[in-house]
């Protein structure tokens, strides 16, 4: 009779049949069903907490810094949308759409023939990077610079000369874009090295060497395209460890004083009219031609009230009438949080 499986170890073989436990199926009678049913359960637990890896293709960046460079091109994105605004006289909209780790090879290999690929340093650094742009959203701007409406070339060929004297200055004034985000993570100068149309001649790493690409969608009213920057590992290296998720929160903290400082002394010199409303009447058009020297108008407030102070004809503070010497001055009592419309409202 000691060879009879009880109830529960029938129950646990059939359990382990019906989840695909091949050694449990194993065990003849009298075995140790529990013992091979828990080493079935381990196996499936290491089967589940594995994961694949592929190492022509290695994680360099962790996903911390990924996502720090995420933060930092969203930014970007924001800030270049408004100097292309500025650049064409048009609404531009630019979305970061991703940010992928792949190997050099696969970065060239999608780009299209001929492309607008502009290679650039980010000085102190060591090597070269890479800002390329679509074709069709190239023409776009070209046409839109030069007096048209914004229409893409009906095909896709190289830019002239004169063409990409104008598409430099776009390109320069996005690298000083790049510059003031990447602030936060060390002081670069950008500098455009070379244009280039054929991906095959443009060689900034080997072919199996890692690159962080960038994706952006630019959107405009008649058109739309995609602009790539790609930075090779071996550019990144020496400044990786700024991207992780505390250097890059501590800089920020150190940036919005810097900012604040900054913008404090950019609107230092900016002059302003100042105003100080007394009080208003009522008058017709008889008794306003009729008026001479030395009439006495009466106002719609006492004269011991407080009197309105504007800035650009905005209300901002409260003030109190007097003297200084000989000269007529006001006494600032409060400062309004809210902001009141001009006089007329």
């Amino acid at each position: 009779m000691s060879d009879i499986l009880s109830q529960e170890e029938v129950d646990a073989l059939l359990s382990a049949v019906s989840t695909g436990g091949g050694d449990v199926a194993e065990s003849g009678p009298g075995g140790d069903a529990s013992a091979n049913l828990f080493n079935s359960s381990e196996s499936a637990d290491l089967e589940n907490s594995l994961a694949l890896y592929d190492f022509r293709r290695p994680d360099r960046v962790s996903k911390d810094q990924m996502r720090t460079l995420q933060n930092l091109h969203e930014g970007y994105a924001r800030q270049f949308s408004t100097t292309l605004t500025n650049f064409l006289r048009t609404f531009v909209e630019i979305e970061l759409v991703s940010v992928d780790q792949l190997t050099y090879s696969e970065f060239i290999m999608s780009i299209s023939n001929p492309s607008c690929i502009y290679l650039f340093k980010m000085e102190p650094l060591s090597g070269n990077a890479i800002l390329e742009i679509n074709p069709s959203l190239v023409f776009f701007i070209i046409d839109r610079l030069f007096g048209g409406q914004g229409r893409p070339a009906e095909q896709n060929r190289e830019m002239t000369l004169i063409e990409q004297n104008v598409m430099n200055r776009i390109v320069e004034r996005s690298l000083v874009d790049l510059k003031n985000v990447w602030e936060h993570v060390g002081v670069f100068s950008p500098k455009i090295e070379t244009y280039e149309t054929n991906p095959q001649f443009v060689q900034i790493a080997p072919p199996g060497e890692t690159v962080i690409l960038i994706s952006l969608e630019v959107r405009m009213q008649n058109a739309s395209g995609l602009m790539s920057l790609c930075f090779p590992y071996i550019l990144l290296e020496s400044v990786i460890n700024n991207l992780s998720g505390e250097s890059w929160m501590s800089s920020q903290s150190e940036a919005t004083n810097e900012t604040r400082e900054l913008l404090e002394n950019e609107i230092s010199d900016i002059t302003l009219s100042l105003s100080t409303v007394i009080g208003k009447t009522s008058l017709t058009i008889r008794d306003l031609l009729q008026l001479q020297r030395g009439d006495i108008l009466c106002l719609d407030k006492p004269y011991d009230s407080d009197l309105a102070v504007q800035i650009e004809g905005k209300t901002k503070m409260s003030a109190r009438s007097g003297l200084i010497g000989r000269k007529k001055a006001i006494r600032i009592t409060n400062i309004l949080e809210k902001e009141i419309g001009g006089c007329d409202e």
